[in-house]
């Protein structure tokens, strides 16, 4: 399978496939989430089934559980402009911004208790929404300004991708998908700030999700030569969902397959 985290074999892959395309992955679970048997099993995120073939030459540092801001700070940038300036990478898949809204200490941020009198969009604070999404205008700012400095390759193109609408439940992650190992966070904190209407529940989910997808948009709209959001929301359906926030190994594929033809549009 022609992706690596391995900078040796990632070399290695370039030469074996001279025709593909060079691609540097960072990002979240949606690039990084295991299989069901880890090893064994349907591919379960972007980057497996995009690495399927030898159309691309994948180099993923994807990592579950990472936020924009931490990639883009620290050794983790460190690392990433290391690459840039080292391989000639003609797309950078950026999968960010979905732990910095949706996920643990963020979410029950931003939802604040049902009061009597209150809809379901009342109890989203605004204030603190903005605030991060200005956050992460500037962390993709700072990613596209930097790709731009430091790439070895100057027409290098970064490719990002919405989050579809999450839907709270119970369901976290579940060892081969039979064990729980870990649990749901959007669900009980709806719950608990007495927002229990499933259809109000992703109600809120969704417009948080949507102000996100709108921020990346306007950033493209500023940095149209480098930048280009694929929009995958309104993707899945609702059987497509593995967990509370990770599509199916077939949802992926339908998120992997809109970004592989937008990378073919792009060159």
């Amino acid at each position: 399978m022609p992706y690596t985290s391995d900078s040796h074999e990632f070399d290695q892959l370039t030469v074996q496939y001279p025709k593909a395309k060079k691609i540097l992955a960072e990002g979240d679970s949606w690039f990084s989430y295991p299989r069901r048997f880890f090893v064994f099993g349907a591919a379960s995120n972007v980057v497996d089934h995009l690495g399927k073939g030898s159309k691309y030459v994948i180099y993923s540092t994807a990592s579950n559980g990472d936020e924009a801001l931490s990639m883009l700070s620290g050794e983790q940038k460190h690392a990433m402009m290391k690459r840039i300036k080292a391989n000639a990478y003609d797309f950078i898949l950026f999968s960010g911004g979905g732990n910095d809204i949706v996920g643990r200490f963020d979410f029950d941020h931003f939802v604040a208790e049902k009061q009597p009198g209150m809809t379901a969009l009342d109890c989203i604070n605004k204030q603190r929404l903005t605030r991060k999404l200005n956050q992460l205008e500037a962390t993709y700012e700072e990613l596209i300004e930097r790709v731009a400095q430091y790439s070895v390759n100057q027409n290098t193109k970064i490719v990002t991708h919405t989050y579809d609408f999450a839907i709270p439940t119970k369901k976290g992650f579940e060892l081969f998908d039979i064990f729980p190992v870990g649990e749901s966070w959007m669900y009980p904190i709806l719950m608990d700030r007495k927002i229990t209407d499933s259809q109000e529940q992703r109600l809120i989910a969704r417009t948080i999700l949507i102000a996100f997808k709108d921020k990346l948009i306007t950033i493209q709209g500023k940095y149209q030569d480098r930048f280009h959001v694929v929009d995958t929301q309104g993707l899945l359906a609702g059987n497509q969902w593995r967990n509370e926030i990770h599509p199916t190994p077939a949802g992926f594929k339908l998120i992997a397959r809109k970004i592989a033809d937008a990378l073919e549009s792009l060159g």
